[in-house]
């Protein structure tokens, strides 16, 4: 094919490409524009997960009925001119892509005014060709209306998500924005109801209630920006016991302007070190104060990136920030530092004489991937035993049998001691709990559903964007594993019944936050098989008996017979280890007697 140049309709189509990747971009960029213009108020509403409509209307201080059609020119922006320095952009949007890439790929109607005029302005672009425009009466601000998006571009069209996954992702986009913007009332419905409204009265917390709900609001923990530097960080960040099973519910504001920033994220991570445990996290909402030529934001085409100057010194503040409203709201922890740091499975060192002690662990390394789902348990490698401080082999393989053991008794309510042919074993009873009831559950629900409990009286449920989705998306799935769910009212459920391994556990902690945790757990991630496994363990988890639990002899005995009869019996379904080996030769060793 020869070499030829591009009609403009067919580029613009293309770069639109760049800027609109569906139903939330749109949104992301319409609400964007609200902002810039000074907006108050920011109303979203959509219908058919945005496919077939998205309206964005703003008290903003609106467009002249002049330079409306301009607004719609590639390039059109009223945010920077020729001496404006890209260094030091203040604004959220600049390139005056948006409105001329959303109208090449959807009918979109714009509706203006400004506060001293008369009347207001409206205009009709099909695909990228003005059909109409003229006088309107509106109010002041701006209301565009897209709809049809990507109706003439098949192509595009069929990589769009479904309807709840599309209206999912705007829900989040538009909670984000609340958060970031407290100061604007954000409202958001689709088919007609409610799903998002933010005060916009200024104060953080308050923004997070309408996003995640009071309670997690009320466990937010203050951080303030004191104001002296050329970067600062304030917001909330969530106390340890408010974490969730997905990094989502982390919103990083930088300058008014929310960004997705694996760094800074981390930097949040980081800071919960030792609060959290492994594969859950904060729920936090930062607002980062930085100088405008120390940012770059034209580094990503949907501007969700941006790149920082001084990245590292950004990091340090985010982590020390968060780590100070932890600390103070958390008593300084004893820690207990091992003589061994390597990775479980890994032989340790042997302990100078007279100090420490050796523990042979009785699990192989784990799977490089992180998931212990694809955990090479029959992989030839992995069965290979690692060599302890004596030379004993730990157990070859995750299949391996355990040695019959006697029962002696528990330590700090959260480990059984056992005695064995070659030493002493301590079993973490919650991890080994977890690996018994998720053995026994899964090969229940291979087999047929499994039963459902009635509870005595229906709890309903409010729930945010990410559960409702489950719901939403896995009801055969749910209703398999034994949850009986109804619909009930705009983001609730009716919870009326739950399998029975849950229904002791839901009496003492409420059924409602049982299956509230369960979804945020399984909320995130896999697919298929994979998902039905996440479930599952996760239910495991939640049954199963908690360190600090008190248990008699009997419990013990039979909770460890169980253990034995398990197929992998070495590690709960998380990969953490059910048990540390204590072997003879190493007792004696510490004791003198050889």
């Amino acid at each position: 094919m020869a070499v030829r140049v591009l009609s403009e309709k067919l580029a613009s189509r293309i770069a639109a490409g760049e800027v609109i990747e569906g139903p939330a971009s749109v949104v992301k960029e319409l609400v964007e524009n609200s902002l810039d213009a000074g907006a108050g108020r920011i109303h979203v509403e959509v219908s058919g997960g945005g496919s077939r409509s998205i309206s964005v209307s703003d008290d903003g201080c609106g467009i002249a009925p002049d330079e409306l059609e301009l607004a719609f020119e590639r390039f059109a922006t009223s945010k920077i001119d020729e001496s404006s320095d890209l260094s030091g952009i203040a604004t959220l949007g600049f390139r005056g892509e948006a409105l001329p890439s959303i109208a090449a790929v959807a009918r979109v109607e714009a509706t203006s005014r400004t506060a001293d005029s008369d009347s207001g302005a409206k205009l009709v672009f099909d695909n990228g060709a003005l059909i109409s425009q003229g006088p309107a009466a509106a109010p002041p601000g701006t209301t565009m209306r897209v709809t049809g998006l990507f109706g003439k571009l098949p192509a595009r069209r069929k990589f769009m998500g479904s309807v709840g996954s599309e209206l999912t992702r705007i829900q989040r986009l538009a909670g984000q924005f609340a958060i970031a913007h407290p100061s604007v009332a954000f409202s958001l419905s689709a088919e007609g109801r409610s799903r998002l409204s933010s005060p916009g009265d200024g104060q953080s917390r308050a923004a997070v209630a309408a996003v995640y709900g009071p309670r997690v609001a009320a466990a937010m923990l203050e951080i303030e920006d004191d104001d002296e530097g050329a970067f600062g960080v304030s917001g909330l960040t969530a106390a340890p016991d408010t974490a969730r099973g997905s990094r989502r519910y982390i919103t990083l504001s930088v300058n008014g302007r929310c960004v997705e920033n694996r760094r800074l994220t981390f930097a949040v991570e980081q800071a919960y070190h030792g609060f959290l445990p492994e594969r859950r996290f904060p729920v936090t909402a930062l607002y980062i104060r930085a100088p405008l030529d120390d940012v770059d934001v034209n580094v990503h085409p949907a501007k969700l990136e941006v790149r920082l100057l001084r990245e590292n010194l950004v990091f340090g503040e985010v982590q020390r920030a968060v780590r100070s409203a932890l600390s103070e709201f958390s008593p300084v922890r004893r820690l207990h530092v091992p003589q061994w740091g390597g990775r479980p499975g890994q032989a340790p060192a042997p302990a100078p004489a007279g100090r420490g002690f050796g523990a042979t662990a009785l699990w192989p390394a784990p799977p490089t991937d992180g998931d212990p789902l694809n955990a090479p348990a029959d992989n030839p490698d992995a069965a290979e035993g690692h060599a302890g401080p004596d030379g004993v082999q730990t157990a070859p393989s995750y299949r391996s049998t355990l040695p019959v053991l006697r029962v002696i008794g528990q330590a700090h309510e959260t480990y059984i001691l056992a005695e064995g042919p070659d030493g002493l074993y301590l079993i973490d009873q919650h991890a080994a709990h977890e690996r018994v009831i998720y053995e026994e559950i899964k090969e229940r629900f291979e087999s047929s559903a499994m039963e459902a409990q009635p509870l005595l009286e229906p709890e309903s449920i409010e729930l945010d964007s990410d559960a409702a989705e489950v719901v939403e998306t896995r009801s055969e799935e749910l209703a398999r594993a034994g949850f009986v769910i109804e619909p009930f009212g705009e983001s609730s459920v009716l919870l009326r019944a739950v399998p029975p391994l849950l229904a002791s556990k839901s009496a003492s902690e409420g059924p409602g936050a049982t299956l509230s945790a369960i979804l945020d757990e399984v909320a995130e991630g896999r697919s298929g098989d994979a998902w039905m496994d996440r479930l599952l363990y996760t239910m495991a988890c939640h049954a199963s008996v908690r360190a600090g639990k008190t248990l008699n002899i009997e419990e013990s005995r039979e909770l460890v017979r169980r253990l034995e009869g398990a197929k992998q019996p070495h590690t709960c379904p998380h990969g953490r280890p059910t048990m540390v080996h204590l072997n003879a030769g190493t007792l004696e060793y510490q004791f003198g007697r050889r």
